[in-house]
């Protein structure tokens, strides 16, 4: 995801994160990342597995929950395609209703119950 007010674009690393610490401006975080919360640290039913520093993306929705996006770290683009990771995402994709994106980058792929189409950031 992109931080306008740290001109961060889509798909790169924030220049203030740290693997070893997380954000190191945290406190001092701007408005875009203090509304933004990702799914593992609002849905309990979500483990360890999913925190992202350990599975390799983030998640968050869209269109008042309807739209899964999946952020893919750039240098773990097919980290998701891991257990239990692809499963769960084809579960929830298959769900009347839900639609799943996955994004490396700009590129990017809708899960579909048979096959998957590529998509591009808008």
């Amino acid at each position: 995801m992109g931080v306008t007010a740290l001109a961060k674009p889509a798909g790169k690393w924030c220049r203030h994160f740290s693997k070893a610490d997380g954000c190191r401006i945290y406190e001092d975080r701007p408005g875009d990342c203090r509304v933004f919360n990702c799914l593992w640290l609002l849905t309990d039913a979500l483990d360890e597995a999913w925190k992202p520093i350990t599975a390799g993306f983030v998640l968050h929705s869209e269109q008042g929950g309807t739209r899964l996006i999946v952020e893919c770290d750039a240098t773990r683009p097919h980290d998701w395609r891991r257990e239990p990771y692809q499963a769960t995402l084809r579960k929830w994709a298959a769900a009347p209703g839900q639609e799943v994106l996955v994004f490396a980058g700009a590129r990017g792929v809708r899960l579909g119950a048979e096959t998957d189409s590529p998509v591009r950031r808008a």
